[in-house]
């Protein structure tokens, strides 16, 4: 009894949240800050960069390129201060850097008052940034709790959402990568639903609710354009059938209310609009130049999945418990099971047809943080099912399974780096976990495969899409590269016992009619550099004919008498300047 009066109480609710909050900071600078260990390229780096400099832009330099630190685009890598043009090229949207600025604007204050480097870069800055991430995940699931409250116990939605918190990757990109768009619109999903929902049981007579409602929505929307797709919720929600859903879009689309969204969504998108008619004299601008839906024809689904670049169910395993309560869902005739099953459906198919499906370094599939939003729903029945069991064993079991996946979630988030492998390369993988303290693989055997779609290999190759062996992205050779395709390993990080010889191989193909006159390189060194072994093959052996995929494929044996402590390279040498194609090097080591 006392239990259900502290959950049932408003006290209890806030000291749940106060809590979750304070244990989040605590939490987030150790991930972001450790001690004794370089802070590396900082919380300002590439995509996070690109949200966040508006802010600085704005506050500070009011867009006076002159006036930013030296070299700083170089540094972060996320804009470009073209100073040809007098132009901050930014390619992403400026609503994350709106959901920051109530946090940007008192540390700039407290910056300045203290003397604290008031350049928008520095660590008393980076330190600051890593709140906003932890307060907006705190809120979201605070308002995701009271959507999750209509219906099922307030047990139930506590539970739900700590394994939300703890087992998922929305902790990593609340806590540790908390400047990326995920957590905010995240957020912002969570309050929509809660709204949302507000709106459809009080008979959709609150206009003041539908203003807010569009106001959560535009700001989601300038997030993530791609955050459009939320709205299909808004006729699904609830639905027992598509004649319910057909009803409610009319009703939408009402001028009434259709109107008022399209109005708060141009108010809301202006200073986006100002800033695109600056980099390109036009309101309407498509900033992801070179990027898009390129799969649609042939989407990447299994690989988005299950795949070790940073496949969904690999790296975050509580997402089965969300599948399996779609499915629990549909067979009760549960409303919303077939509708969100369906939106699983599509948004996978979205992602996996982007140019590069598995986003770069993402820490599992990211794109899909900001729905959970709407997947707890399931999951939330899925745990009421496993709580309503009669047998123990059963319960106990699905629990302590819960648990596992949240620990292995927290663990790898912990001990996160960008997968350096392929996409499925599960070698790698095993590596990966072995790393992270998770699980100790034997490494009797090893192989290395660079099939060119991961963009994230430490090796820096040029990428081409328009000839390609396997998939969509292959590599290249031309007269301005004399090396490429360079693989370097120590001998004691490859196997548990010395190699004895690898098999290599690599897809290649000219267009041109005479040979390429390169080699493809098997090479040690010891750890002063001097070689101690070389040998190469001529790959124009392995060619039949110009204009056609072929592999050099060859056997190196290694001398016994090689340290533990070399490294072993293989690498394609472009002795003659030539241009070709390469695809999918494997290096297989016994």
């Amino acid at each position: 009894m006392a239990e259900k009066k502290i959950l049932n109480s408003k006290w209890g609710e806030m000291f749940f949240f106060s809590f979750l909050l304070i244990l989040s900071i605590f939490l987030s600078f150790p991930l972001n800050f450790p001690e004794g260990k370089p802070q590396g390229r900082g919380e300002f780096y590439a995509d996070k960069a690109a949200y966040y400099v508006y802010l600085p832009a704005t506050f500070i330099y009011h867009w006076d390129l002159k006036k930013f630190p030296e070299k700083i685009d170089e540094k972060t890598r996320g804009f470009t201060l073209h100073y040809k043009n007098d132009k901050l090229i930014i390619k992403t949207t400026c609503g994350v850097a709106l959901m920051l600025t109530p946090f940007f604007i008192p540390t700039h204050i407290i910056s300045k008052a203290f003397d604290l480097e008031p350049d928008g870069f520095s660590p008393f800055y980076q330190k600051m940034m890593t709140l906003p991430g932890i307060v907006y995940l705190i809120l979201g699931l605070f308002f995701l709790r009271r959507f999750l409250e209509n219906y099922l116990s307030r047990k139930i939605t506590y539970i739900t959402v700590i394994f939300l918190f703890a087992g998922t990757n929305l902790f990593f990109y609340s806590m540790d990568e908390g400047l990326m768009s995920h957590v905010y619109s995240f957020f912002l999903f969570s309050v929509a639903l809660f709204l949302m929902k507000r709106f459809l049981d009080r008979g959709r007579n609150s206009f003041s609710t539908f203003l807010w409602l569009s106001l959560v929505l535009s700001l989601a929307i300038l997030i993530r354009p791609t955050n459009i797709i939320f709205l299909l919720i808004f006729p699904f929600l609830d639905t027992k059938s598509l004649k319910e859903a057909g009803e409610r879009s009319l009703f939408f689309l009402n001028p009434q209310y259709s109107l008022t969204f399209l109005v708060i969504l141009f108010l809301v998108f202006i200073p986006q609009m100002i800033y695109w008619n600056y980099i390109s004299g036009s309101y309407l601008y498509y900033s992801y130049q070179g990027e898009g839906f390129t799969n649609l024809k042939h989407p990447m689904i299994l690989a988005l999945w299950f795949a070790p670049l940073n496949g969904l169910f690999l790296y975050t395993p509580l997402v089965l418990c969300f599948i399996t309560g779609i499915f629990y869902m549909i067979i009760r005739r549960i409303p919303n099971g077939i509708f969100i099953g369906l939106l699983f459906l599509f948004i996978s198919y979205l992602f996996s047809s982007w140019l590069t499906w598995f986003f770069g370094g993402s820490f599992g599939s990211r794109p899909f943080v900001e729905y959970y939003s709407l997947l707890a729903l399931p999951f939330a029945y899925f745990l009421d099912w496993i709580f309503k069991w009669k047998n123990v064993f059963i319960q106990t079991f699905s629990i302590v399974m819960i648990g596992m996946f949240s620990y292995y979630n927290l663990k790898l988030a912990c001990h996160y780096n960008c997968f350096p492998g392929s996409i499925w390369s599960w070698d790698d993988y095993k590596i990966y976990l072995s790393d992270a303290g998770i699980q100790n693989f034997p490494k009797e055997t090893y192989t290395y495969i660079n099939d060119f779609e991961n963009n994230t290999f430490p090796d820096e190759v040029p990428r081409n899409f328009k000839v390609v062996h396997s998939l969509t992205l292959s590599s290249s050779l031309d007269p301005a590269m004399e090396f490429n395709c360079k693989y370097s390993k120590r001998f004691d990080r490859i196997l548990d016992k010395q190699p004895e010889k690898a098999l290599a191989g690599i897809w290649f193909r000219s267009d041109d009619r005479n040979e390429t006159g390169a080699f493809f390189v098997c090479s040690i060194e010891d750890t002063g550099g001097k070689t101690l072994f070389y040998r190469s093959v001529n790959i124009d052996k392995f060619a039949e004919k110009r204009g056609e995929w072929k592999k050099a494929e060859e056997v190196f044996h290694f001398p016994e008498w090689i340290p533990p402590t070399s490294t072993v390279s293989f690498y394609i040498w472009n002795v003659r300047r030539s241009s070709f194609y390469v695809d999918d090097m494997t290096i297989k080591f016994e």
